[in-house]
């Protein structure tokens, strides 16, 4: 069904989760990868606020573009270990979502896999969401990925079934 897909890709655990499930939809599907990283934008210090770091706009470029190819090089080395085919690109635009909107639509990927937080309305209101953006502009589906559940998962189906009530008779009460 999928022939390309693209994988957002960044250095958190919540694009690894992306990461895990776009590399297993590949695999399933003998699909290409397009893994894809927006690079984040230089943020002027206001004249107001304390200075937190001196990094000027090209120390910046030069950082962000380091993490970035090293994030997509471990995504591809991943990509290679599972045997599926993959190609990497860094986007750069004032909205990340219309970044990967467009790179999706350029490269023809059927699907875009994408990790989220999973911030309340509150929290998207005021550290924004890529994956809101991203929902409403793709030209394909958005598959979002939270990070996984550290719990430990009981093997077999009967993890996933209700428990089976044992019916109390008169021969059961005897025993």
């Amino acid at each position: 069904m999928y022939e390309r897909i693209m994988i957002v890709v960044d250095e958190g655990a919540i694009a690894r989760a992306a990461l895990d499930e776009g590399l297993a939809l590949a695999q399933v599907h003998a699909a290409e990868v397009v893994f894809f990283h927006v690079l984040p934008n230089f943020v002027l210090p206001l004249p107001d606020m304390p200075a937190v770091a001196s990094l000027g706009p090209e120390s910046h470029r030069k950082a962000v573009q380091r993490v970035a190819r090293r994030v997509l090089a471990a995504a591809q080395q991943r990509a290679g270990v599972l045997g599926v085919a993959a190609t990497s690109q860094i986007g750069a635009d004032v909205d990340a979502a219309e970044c990967i909107a467009r790179a999706a639509a350029e490269h023809r990927c059927q699907l875009i896999v994408i990790g989220s937080h999973g911030r309340s309305a509150i929290q998207r209101l005021v550290f924004g969401s890529v994956v809101s953006g991203l929902i409403a502009r793709a030209p394909v589906p958005v598959l979002v990925c939270k990070k996984a559940d550290k719990r430990p998962v009981t093997k077999g189906a009967r993890a996933l079934a209700p428990a089976k009530r044992r019916r109390v008779t008169s021969s059961t009460r005897a025993a």
